[in-house]
C-alpha cells in the first residue's frame, strides 16, 4: 500500500478550511494580517483560468500554510503514510524559503510519498538511529567552522567527550551527560577545557537542530562552566630578563643558579629560539611556532620583513591564513629578531617549516598534530622555564601586553601599537590599520626599541638608557 494524497478535512489537519490562491502577494497579505489573530490553517490552491466569478482553481494536495498570532508564516506538507496515519512533514518558514521554494519542496515530498516513502517517519528513524559521533562528525565536516577550530574540536572530542557519550544515540544524550564530562574536567580544576567541551557539544546539536538531525538540546540551561577572568598580567623588566637569562642556561643546560638542569627541564635549540623571537617580535606563539621559509623576506638585507599570510579569496574559495584575525601581519624586524631567525634557518629548519616537528618523539604509530612545533608546546616549555627563573604565572601572551604597554609609555601612538601586535578593533575604520610605507617605519623603528631595551635588561645596564622617545601620541 503506497501513501494516500486524499484531500480534505482528515489531510489538512483540523483547521484548514480557509483557502488561499498560490500567489505570492496574496500569501504575503495574509502572513501580515495574521498578526494578533487566532492560528490558521490555509489550504493552497491552483489557480487554472479565470478571474473572479469565473476563476477555476485546483487543489495542491496537502500543501498548507500555517499562519501565527506573531505574525509568521510556516509551509507544511500533510499526507498519510503506507499504514494510513497522518504525518505532518514542515517545509520551512516562509521568511526562509519563501512560497516558489516551498512548492518546489511540496513537489518533491510529494513524488516521495507517491513511491511509499514517509519522509517524517524516516527522518524519525534517522535521528533515533544516529550516534553523537556521527553528529559531531557530520558538524565537522558540513558545518561552517574553521580548519583549526575543526582539528581543535575534533582532538577535544576524541580526548573527553567520545568515551562518554560517542556510542549513545544522539536523541537520548541529555544534560546530565554533558554535566559528567564538565564535572571530570572541574574536578582537576580545568574549568576553562569544561566551558569548550561543553560549547563543542551545544554546537554539535545545534547544526543537529538545523539540518534536522536531531530535536535535543541537552546543554540548554547549562551554564557557563566557571567565570572567565581576563588577565592583565605585565611582566616586569626584572622578570623579562630572568625568563632571557634562563633561556640561555637551559642551552647551557644548567639552571640560572649554576646548578646542573634536568633532563625533563631542558628546552630544545628551537624552544629556546621560538620563546625569543616571541619576546622580541611580540607575535603570538603559534604564528612563531609555526612560521614557515618563505614568510622571511630580506634577512640578509637592510629591512628583513616577517609576512605572516592572512585569509585569502582565491576563486570564491577562503584560503585560510595564519594570523587570529585572518588580516596580513607585516613585522618589521629588528636586527636582534633577524639574527634570531636566521639562527634557526641555520639548525633547525627543514624545507619548509623554521621549527619542524620532532619526529623522533612522536610516539609510535601516531602523527604530529601540525607538521611544525604545536602552541601547547611552546606552553609547556614556558611553564618549565619560568619555574627555573623564579617567575610565577607569565604566559607568552603576556609578552604581548608587556611589549604594549612599554611603547605606550615611550610615547608610541595607539596605531602603532595595534600594528605591532595585528590587533584590530570592531569601533576602528579600515584605514586605521592600513599598513604603508610610513607606518612600517614607525612599526620597525618600535620593534627596534623594544629588542634594544630587552637586550640591555639583559647586559644589565639600565633599562631604556639607549632608547629614545618615539612617538608622539598615547
Amino acid at each position: 500500500m503506497t501513501g494516500s494524497l486524499g484531500f480534505g478535512g482528515n489531510v489538512m489537519g483540523r483547521n484548514a478550511t480557509n483557502t488561499l490562491v498560490f500567489n505570492d502577494l496574496a500569501v504575503r497579505k495574509v502572513i501580515k494580517d495574521s498578526e494578533g489573530k487566532p492560528r490558521r490553517e490555509w489550504r493552497i490552491e491552483k489557480v487554472l483560468s479565470g478571474k473572479g466569478d469565473a476563476e477555476r482553481r485546483t487543489p495542491m494536495p496537502g500543501f498548507i500554510l500555517i499562519t501565527q498570532p506573531t505574525g509568521g508564516g510556516t509551509f507544511y506538507y500533510f499526507y498519510r503514510n503506507a499504514l494510513g496515519v497522518l504525518k505532518k512533514a514542515r517545509l520551512g518558514e516562509y521568511a526562509e524559503v519563501g512560497l516558489d521554494g516551498a512548492k518546489r519542496l511540496w513537489e518533491s515530498k510529494t513524488t516521495e510519498v507517491r513511491g511509499g516513502a514517509d519522509p517524517v517517519g524516516d527522518r524519525h528513524a534517522l535521528r533515533s538511529a544516529m550516534t553523537f559521533k556521527e553528529l559531531a562528525e557530520a558538524f565537522l565536516s558540513k558545518g561552517n567552522l574553521a580548519a583549526q577550530t575543526k582539528a581543535n574540536y575534533a582532538r577535544h572530542l576524541n580526548a573527553h567527550i567520545y568515551a562518554v557519550i560517542g556510542d549513545k544515540p544522539a536523541e537520548t544524550v541529555n544534560d546530565s551527560d554533558v554535566l559528567a564530562i564538565c564535572r571530570k574536567l572541574e574536578a582537576k580544576d580545568n574549568y576553562a577545557l569544561s566551558n569548550v567541551v561543553k560549547s563543542i557539544i551545544g554546537g554539535a546539536y545545534k547544526y543537529g537542530r538545523k539540518q534536522g538531525l536531531s530535536s535535543a538540546a541537552p546543554c540548554l540551561g547549562i551554564g557557563r562552566r566557571g567565570q572567565k577572568v581576563a588577565r592583565d598580567r605585565n611582566p616586569t623588566d626584572k622578570e623579562i630578563s630572568a625568563l632571557w637569562k634562563a633561556i640561555d642556561a637551559s642551552e647551557a643546560k644548567t639552571t640560572v643558579a649554576g646548578e646542573k638542569m634536568p633532563k625533563t627541564a631542558k628546552l630544545s635549540q628551537a624552544m629556546r629560539l621560538i620563546i625569543k623571537i616571541a619576546i622580541v617580535t611580540g607575535q603570538r606563539r603559534t604564528e612563531v611556532a609555526g612560521v614557515q621559509r618563505s614568510e622571511l623576506v630580506g634577512l640578509e638585507g637592510k629591512d628583513p620583513k616577517w609576512i605572516i599570510p592572512g585569509d585569502m579569496n582565491k576563486r570564491g574559495k577562503i584560503i585560510e591564513g595564519r594570523t587570529k584575525n585572518g588580516r596580513e601581519q607585516i613585522v618589521p624586524l629588528s636586527s636582534l629578531a633577524a639574527a634570531l631567525f636566521k639562527e634557526a634557518l641555520e639548525c633547525c629548519a627543514d624545507g619548509k617549516h623554521v621549527f619542524p616537528a620532532d619526529l623522533d618523539k612522536v610516539k609510535l604509530g601516531k602523527q604530529p598534530r601540525e607538521p611544525h612545533i604545536h602552541g601547547e608546546s611552546v606552553s609547556r616549555a614556558m611553564r618549565r622555564l619560568r619555574e627555573d627563573a623564579g617567575v610565577e604565572d607569565v604566559s607568552i601572551h603576556d609578552m604581548r601586553r608587556a611589549i604594549s604597554n612599554w611603547l605606550k609609555d615611550q610615547g608610541v601612538s595607539r596605531e602603532v601599537r595595534d600594528l605591532v601586535l595585528n590587533h584590530t578593533d570592531s569601533s576602528v575604520t579600515e584605514a586605521h590599520y592600513s599598513q604603508g610605507a610610513r607606518m612600517l617605519t614607525q612599526v620597525k623603528a618600535a620593534l627596534e626599541a623594544w629588542a634594544a631595551h630587552v637586550n640591555a635588561l639583559v647586559e644589565g645596564s639600565e633599562a631604556g638608557s639607549n632608547v629614545v622617545r618615539l612617538g608622539a601620541r598615547a
